[in-house]
């Protein structure tokens, strides 16, 4: 059965909404506070360096993505993208890792935010915040996407406001020259002083990767967006360069205002201690109300995208014909409502059970496999469409792809092995299920495999 017409999204978003939706996703308030404190422990000083190197991946899987996202619309995103340049056994890969990223990413942020809000008001209990914030995400998750988009660009202008006042009172407040950061340092058991080494500079890369991640976030609304192969790569890029000059400031301004270099690694909050040491308790109260805010934008912004990804799965008849019943309802508001409804549940339950602060190294990991088979598409696409007349063509092709296979691979040495091997069995499985279930359906082999017509 073919479901590519029956359940097409409409138009509704300009770029400006898409942007917003876009820089929200990445949120850079957001990405900052969860992710520098693991930075400094691996990287010292060295975390510029490695939001640097982060930096020149990020731009060139911009351009992986703006190019293969001109070429092949569509509201699954990464996943139309690999499976219509490499082949539907990559592109179930990357679902898998989707679904998995769908009910791990929001709960991990939304845990954050609570405890965040709990460091100003103790009474109440991070887990239940946790799970309340869910329930509200998925509500607005329902409605339709244009209201959605602007309430996440409110939030997104008041983020920005956030970050901007923090970087400004750190650099007023710096106590350190830039040498600080550009001879890279860290402190050992032992208080003293030493060098970063290669191995820890490239360990806190995926942090930095999972902190700049979500500019292809545009990619995932192609349908509800007008021109959407015009529009979609100039989000992309717009968003990347936003988050790159926000970050890689916020990062610099941080580290030069460290009081204590071995207080602020051994912080469970070392932005905490940054903003209180430079703003005072009340300016950092308003900081962490800021960042709460910024929390909820990002999972909200997040979430949005995941359950258009269902749809598309489903779309492609990848799943046991109830699962993909399942995804590819569309409730009046014209939006995958069960697919929302899983990620809510998903999402809340973790956000119960689970402290999930150590997962942020996993998710990097998931999220650099899926660069890896973009930047690898890009490649692929090129050499099998020499005279493909994309609506975006990237600068010094192959350079991008190159960088970003080459960045990718070289971090993913440095990370945890259980976090490899988990990523790695989630790759194993998604091979097996393709293999053992759905190279057998004659069924899907007939599926039409192009995506609801889009405009120019």
């Amino acid at each position: 059965m073919n479901n590519t017409t029956s359940n097409k999204l409409q138009p509704s978003l300009r770029l400006k909404q898409v942007l917003a939706i876009a820089i929200a996703a990445i949120s850079p308030t957001t990405s900052i506070f969860l992710v520098y404190g693991a930075g400094l422990s691996s990287a010292g000083t060295g975390v510029f360096w490695a939001f640097l190197i982060g930096s020149c991946i990020a731009l060139s899987m911009a351009f992986c993505y703006a190019e293969l996202g001109s070429e092949f619309p569509g509201t699954g995103g990464a996943y139309t993208i690999v499976y219509r340049a490499l082949g539907r056994p990559f592109g179930f890969i990357t679902a898998l890792l989707f679904l998995i990223l769908g009910v791990v990413i929001t709960a991990s942020i939304l845990v954050s935010a609570a405890t965040y809000l709990n460091s100003l008001l103790p009474f109440i209990p991070v887990n239940w915040a946790a799970v309340v914030m869910m329930g509200i995400v998925t509500w607005f998750s329902l409605e339709r996407i244009g209201a959605t988009s602007w309430v996440a660009m409110v939030m997104l202008l008041i983020e920005l406001f956030v970050i901007f006042a923090f970087i400004i009172l750190a650099f007023m407040n710096r106590h350190h020259p830039i040498s600080f950061i550009l001879s890279p340092t860290t402190v050992n058991a032992h208080g003293q002083s030493t060098g970063i080494t290669a191995a820890g500079l490239f360990a806190a890369v995926v942090p930095a990767l999972f902190a700049l991640n979500g500019y292809d976030w545009p990619l995932y609304f192609s349908e509800e967006t007008y021109q959407p192969r015009k529009i979609l790569p100039r989000a992309v890029m717009i968003a990347v360069l936003a988050s790159i000059v926000i970050e890689v400031l916020a990062v610099i301004s941080s580290t030069l205002a460290i009081p204590n270099l071995a207080d602020a690694i051994s912080s469970s909050a070392p932005l905490t201690y940054i903003a209180q040491s430079s703003a005072g308790h009340v300016g950092a109260t308003i900081l962490i109300v800021g960042v709460i805010i910024a929390m909820f934008d990002t999972g909200l912004s997040g979430n949005l995208a995941y359950a258009r990804v269902y749809l598309d799965t489903a779309r492609q008849n990848s799943w046991p014909y109830p699962i993909n019943q399942f995804f590819l309802s569309i409730n009046r508001h014209n939006v995958p409502k069960w697919g929302f409804v899983f990620l809510g549940v998903g999402n809340a339950i973790l956000c119960y059970f689970t402290s999930l602060n150590n997962l942020i190294t996993f998710t990097g990991v998931m999220i650099v496999t899926v660069y890896l088979l973009i930047a690898l598409s890009s490649i692929v696409n090129r050499i099998k469409k020499r005279t493909s007349e994309q609506r975006f063509r990237m600068p010094l092709w192959p350079l991008p792809p190159i960088i970003a296979i080459g960045g990718v691979i070289l971090s993913l040495t440095q990370q945890a092995l259980g976090d490899l091997i988990k990523t790695a069995v989630i790759v194993l499985v998604a091979v097996v299920y393709w293999f053992a279930y759905l190279r057998m359906r004659q069924d899907h082999a007939k599926t039409d495999t192009t995506d609801p017509a889009l405009p120019s």
